[in-house]
Parts: C-alpha cells; sequence; structure tokens
C-alpha cells in the first residue's frame, strides 16, 4: 500500500477487485453458459427427430401396406380377368366344334365351360364392388356375353341344314365387343397394379432415406448435447471448485493477517504495560492515592486486551484441520482442472513418480497452495515469449513427498528471493503479498517446507514437501 493511500484511510484497488471477481464467479456458478442451452438443444433435437422418424415410418409402412393390399386386389382383377377371357373363347370354341360333329361330349364341355365363364364373372362383380367405371364395363361385358351365348344355342338346337353364317355378323360384333370390354378391365386392373407397385417402392425409398438420415444424424445430435452438457457440467464443478477454493483462501488471509496482527500489537501492549509499571513504581513513592487507582485500572485493561490478543492468536495458529489420507496424484488433478478455467494456453506438462505413498493433509489447503503457485506462475510468464510450466511429484530419500513446479517467466529478482515468503512481499502491482505467507503458513502446518529455486532453463522452480505415510501405519 502506497503512503497516500495509507494517509486517506481508502482501502487498495486490489480488495474491490477480489470482491469483483467472487461476484463473477457466483453469478458463473449460479447461472447456465451456452453450452447448457445448445447441448440441450442437441439432446431435445435427437429425441424429436427419433420421434418424428418413428412416426413417419410408422405412416410409411401403413402406406406401403395398404398400397400393397391395393396392388394385390388389382392384380386378383387382372387375373380374373384373364381367366374370364379365356373360358369364354374355350365355350366359343366347343360351340364351333358341336356345330360342326354334333358331338354330345363337346356339348358337355361346353356347359362347364359356360359355368367357369359365370363364376369368373360373380368374383370379378365382387371385386369391383367399389369401382363404379369397372362395374359398369362388366354390366355391359354379361349383357353382350348373354346374348353372344344366346346366338351359340341357337345355333346348337338349328337344324343341320341351317348355315351358322346367318348369325355370324352379329356374333363377331358381340365377339369384339366382349373381348374390348375384358380387355379395358384388364387395363385398368394393370395401371392399378403398376401405380399401386411404384407407391410401395417410392415409401420404402423414402423410408430407407429416412432411417438412414435419422440413423446418422440423431445420434450425432445426442452426441454433441451430452458432450456439451459434460462440458458445462465439468466447468460449473470446476466454478464451484475454485469458489471454494477462493473462500478458504480468504479466510486464511484473514487468519494469517490476525496471527500478525496479533503479533505486531502484542508488542506494544506489552511495552505499554512495562511503562506502567515503572510509572506506578514512581507513584508509590510520590503520588496522589486516585492516581495510582488510575493507573492500575489502565494497566488491567491493558492486560486484558493483551490476553485477549494472545488467545486470539493461540487459536488461530493452533487451530484443527480436517486431514485425510489422500494420495499425491489426486490432490493435482482438481488443481490441474483448475488451471484451465485460468488460462488454457499454458503448455502443462506433468511428471509424476509410480507407486506413491499416501500423505495425510487436509485436501482442500493443499490444492489452495498449488493453485497459489500456478497462478502466480501464469501471472509471472504473462508477456514472455513462452508458457510454459512443468509439474513433478517425487518421493525424496527422506520419505518426503517433493512437488516441484517450474515456470518458464522472468525470474525472481534477488531482492525479492530473500524476502519470498514474508508477508506483505509481492513482485505484482497492487499485490497484497500475503499468498506465499500462506503456503508456508499451509505447509508447514503439515509439516514439510516449500522454497524456491533459479530454474535453468529460464524461470523459477516452487518445491514443497509433505511428509510421506509409511503403508504400515496406514494398514495399522
Amino acid at each position: 500500500m502506497s503512503p497516500e493511500a495509507a494517509s486517506s484511510g481508502e482501502p487498495p484497488n486490489v480488495w474491490e477487485t477480489a470482491r469483483g471477481r467472487m461476484r463473477q464467479l457466483e453469478l458463473s456458478t449460479s447461472r447456465m453458459s451456452s453450452r447448457w442451452f445448445f447441448g440441450n438443444a442437441g439432446v431435445l433435437a435427437a429425441s424429436l427427430l427419433f420421434l418424428l422418424t418413428a412416426i413417419v415410418l410408422g405412416i410409411s409402412v401403413a402406406h406401403m401396406l395398404d398400397y400393397a393390399a391395393k396392388a394385390e386386389h388389382a392384380q386378383t382383377i387382372l387375373h380374373e380377368a384373364s381367366d374370364l377371357q379365356n373360358a369364354i373363347s374355350e365355350s366359343a370354341s366347343l360351340t364351333r366344334a358341336f356345330t360342326l360333329t354334333r358331338d354330345n361330349k363337346l356339348l358337355r364341355s361346353r356347359a362347364q365351360a359356360n359355368k367357369a365363364v359365370w363364376a369368373h364373372m360373380a368374383v370379378l362383380d365382387t371385386l369391383l364392388a367399389d369401382d363404379s367405371e369397372g362395374r359398369q364395363l362388366l354390366v355391359q361385358n354379361r349383357r353382350n356375353l348373354a346374348r353372344r351365348i344366346a346366338l351359340y344355342d341357337t345355333l346348337i338346337v338349328a337344324p343341320n341344314s341351317s348355315s351358322p353364317l346367318a348369325y355370324e355378323t352379329e356374333r363377331l360384333h358381340l365377339a369384339h365387343l366382349n373381348n374390348t370390354q375384358i380387355s379395358a378391365l384388364r387395363d385398368r386392373a394393370s395401371d392399378d397394379f403398376k401405380r399401386y407397385q411404384n407407391s410401395v417402392t417410392d415409401d420404402m425409398r423414402l423410408s430407407m432415406a429416412l432411417a438412414l438420415f435419422s440413423g446418422i444424424a440423431s445420434p450425432l445430435f445426442g452426441l454433441i448435447g451430452i458432450h456439451l452438457l459434460r462440458r458445462e457440467r465439468q466447468s460449473q464443478q470446476a466454478r464451484e471448485l475454485q469458489l471454494e477454493l477462493i473462500h478458504v483462501q480468504r479466510l486464511a488471509i484473514m487468519g494469517e493477517t490476525a496471527a500478525m496482527l496479533a503479533h505486531e500489537i502484542n508488542q506494544p501492549l506489552t511495552a505499554a504495560s512495562n511503562y506502567l509499571g515503572v510509572v506506578r513504581r514512581l507513584l508509590e513513592n510520590e503520588g496522589s492515592e486516585t492516581s495510582k487507582s488510575v493507573l492500575e485500572r489502565v494497566e488491567q485493561q491493558i492486560q486484558r486486551a493483551a490476553t485477549i490478543v494472545r488467545k486470539l492468536r493461540r487459536f488461530i495458529e493452533k487451530r484443527e484441520t480436517e486431514r485425510g489420507l489422500e494420495s499425491p496424484d489426486i490432490l493435482v488433478e482438481d488443481a490441474i482442472t483448475l488451471l484451465g478455467t485460468i488460462d488454457s494456453t499454458i503448455d502443462l506438462t506433468t511428471a509424476i513418480a509410480p507407486d506413491l505413498p499416501l500423505v495425510l493433509v487436509d485436501r482442500v489447503q493443499v490444492q489452495q497452495v498449488l493453485v497459489n503457485l500456478m497462478r502466480n506462475a501464469i501471472e509471472a510468464m504473462q508477456g514472455c515469449a513462452q508458457h510454459k510450466l512443468a509439474l513433478s511429484i517425487t518421493l525424496s530419500s527422506n520419505k518426503m513427498i517433493e512437488v516441484a513446479l517450474a515456470d518458464s517467466g522472468p525470474g525472481l529478482p534477488p531482492e525479492v528471493a530473500l524476502r519470498l515468503f514474508q508477508p506483505f512481499v509481492s513482485t505484482k502491482i497492487g499485490g497484497m503479498g500475503v499468498g506465499l505467507s500462506i503456503c508456508q503458513s499451509i505447509v508447514s502446518q503439515h509439516g514439510g517446507r516449500i522454497w524456491a529455486d533459479a530454474n535453468p532453463d529460464g524461470g523459477t522452480i516452487f518445491r514443497f514437501t509433505l511428509p510421506a505415510v509409511e503403508a504400515r501405519a496406514v494398514a495399522a
């Protein structure tokens, strides 16, 4: 803090910046980002597309079944018309043969052919029940057929001397009408069969194309939506973890500041008490009882204030933390996740030794140390050509877990390196200079130590140690 700010009593801008950052984090935590909206939109689009495809395929299958039934109906009409025409031709042939030979066997065969003709006619009458134009053709054909059979019956019962040529003109005319009408029925049935068959083919192609499109697009939309929702969830967790760490850091700053204030205030209180003791001795020799009484009260109040300060310092420095057995690689996992939220352009490399023993630590406090060190390294590398950060965890020879964080920044000035972990020492403009002091306090409370070395490749290497827990001690 500058002398001007101290004399004016104005708070440093860093507190206002910190409060603004906290408000932004709280708002971003409570408010969903665009990834949440697009993720839900993708999942909803996939579901709607799948549902729409199922509905369209259901309708298409129903149409295909209907068209297939109609095509089969048209094919049946076509076959019946062909059978009717064959039966009529057979009846006419048997009639002409009988008029020439007068063989009764041919007459019996003709009767069976006529019976088949009327049977096919009845079937067609049923099949064309819903086709007014087809039924009209069938009625005309039945009338002409009845007249044609009647002419043949006349030829059959005519005397041998009578010539069939007298009825030939009308017979040929009726035969032409029968063939024309039956051909019209067959053409109509053939056209209907082709149309319905093409409709089935078109619906099948549409269904296949829609199923192929849905099979590709629906999973794609779903996967994109799920990916965006997972990213949003991870970002939300990272923001919540960052809020928790900032909250813990604020408490630690308050505790560290209170401890330092207690230490600094206790000294003048002790001096004041000593001075009052001297004054009291002087007044015992020469002074009024009133002055002695007032000085005693002042001394009591000073002693009371000193007692309160000592209790506050003892409470802060000897507070108990919630510690548990943690794996070193798990400890750095959330810190690395938070690194992406602070600055995603950092080239981070990690080297974690295998089979590391566990450590008994307060997980949040150790993560706070890691985040503080990484944030300092990131801020130190601003403006540098390279943004490289190397994190390594090893087991030293004295059974201590050593965590090293090396950056590619400009390094530490010599005058700062000597007082690096002292309170209110900072190389940043507007910095409070309590972050590294808090880190040292946390590491010391866990039985380790923290220090900084110059990086041979340029920059600074911060190292801190934590006591390892023996495997047998864990089992016990």
